[in-house]
């Protein structure tokens, strides 16, 4: 058996990077590849955490390595010597470099980065330096290279080679549910006569809520009759929640917090809406697309992420954006139909997580 050690930047919650191994890592044949991970985090417990332990992965947890380097590095030393790992594979876009410098160090043969974004997440100007110091590092210290998507991959390697692993999911756990609909709208208190749009995604400057309460005010103007449902939390949550009643939006706009079942949401949504100020390639945006639901996305967002010509890009101006919805409520079709190949499209875990599998053997047997 093979032991794969991964490698996120934070803990094994449920954001969009975390979705994508842990779907990866439930269908891998587990008596053929086994899966390590290390976290990063002062403390506390990954959402994933006691499934990864009963799958057989094991989680090592490391300080920051900004407020911790020495113990940093040496414990990763530790864990990547006493692993007698062959492959590691980070999760981290660019401060994935660090880490695979210390692997090479280590002697790990097959040291792959993957990149899941379009650029930085942080905004602040000296974390900035450092991360894109490490971008310019990390095909230095890869031997290998995967992305979510062509964009992705570009925006990390540069013009050096790459596999696109798409963020493939259980389509079958996604296809509409009629009653799922009935029974969320009843639970939130939505009207059959009302429009429903949705978002899923954590509140974070990322994913563009504060864009999205601007243009959910113009519509609500024209259209009352209609809601917003906002699944996810953040550390932005609460001054949402704060610009949602500054606007007397209270009475439309749903916080549902993080769902353990947030899949089945979808069925109730009239209208997926994605306006994200950037993204890799959005889980998400594919799930709402399965589900058969009509899809508003940023012209931010990868464009490989419209897979159903029910999805529409439009560019980041309140006034387009109001105006889209408000066209998709007049037509009033709330109809969810898969209306594309899913197979074809690459993003059927089943399939996908077999030809990984195979890529890491094959790898393996190489070196």
């Amino acid at each position: 058996m093979i032991r794969i050690l991964y490698v996120n930047g934070g803990l094994m919650n449920r954001g969009g990077i975390e979705s994508y191994m842990m779907n990866y890592y439930r269908h891998f044949d587990r008596s053929k590849i086994q899966i390590d991970f290390i976290v990063h985090d002062a403390g506390g417990y990954g959402y994933y955490d006691e499934e990864i332990k009963k799958m057989g992965g094991r989680i090592f947890v490391l300080p920051k390595k900004s407020t911790h380097p020495f113990t940093y590095v040496h414990r990763l030393k530790k864990i990547i010597t006493n692993g007698d790992y062959k492959i590691i594979h980070t999760h981290m876009d660019a401060m994935g470099a660090w880490v695979l410098k210390i692997a090479e160090e280590c002697g790990v043969l097959v040291r792959i980065a993957h990149s899941h974004n379009t650029q930085h997440l942080s905004t602040n100007s000296l974390k900035l330096f450092f991360l894109e110091k490490a971008r310019k590092n990390i095909n230095k210290y890869a031997t290998h290279r995967m992305a979510c998507s062509d964009v992705a991959g570009r925006w990390l390697f540069g013009d050096e080679p790459f596999t696109v692993v798409r963020n493939a999911i259980e389509v079958e756990k996604f296809a509409f549910d009629e009653e799922e609909r009935k029974r969320i709208r009843e639970l939130y208190g939505v009207r059959d006569d009302e429009f429903l749009i949705g978002h899923v995604g954590r509140f974070d400057n990322q994913k563009n809520h504060s864009f999205l309460i601007d243009v959910f005010a113009d519509v609500v103007r024209e259209k009352p009759n209609c809601k917003l449902i906002l699944v996810g939390e953040g550390h932005l949550m609460q001054s949402i929640k704060e610009k949602v009643s500054r606007l007397k939006l209270d009475k439309n706009v749903i916080f549902t917090g993080v769902r353990d079942d947030a899949y089945k949401y979808y069925n109730a949504f009239d209208l997926f809406v994605l306006p994200s100020l950037f993204e890799g390639l959005p889980v998400v945006s594919i799930e709402a697309q399965i589900n058969g639901c009509k899809a508003f996305f940023s012209d931010t967002v990868t464009k490989e992420s419209m897979l159903s010509p029910k999805a529409s890009f439009i560019s980041l101006d309140v006034e387009r954006w109001a105006k889209g919805i408000l066209n998709c409520i007049n037509t009033a079709d709330s109809s969810h139909v898969l209306d594309f190949d899913v197979m074809a499209s690459g993003y059927e875990i089943h399939h996908e997580a077999e030809k990984l599998q195979s890529l890491y053997i094959d790898l393996w047997n190489k070196n």
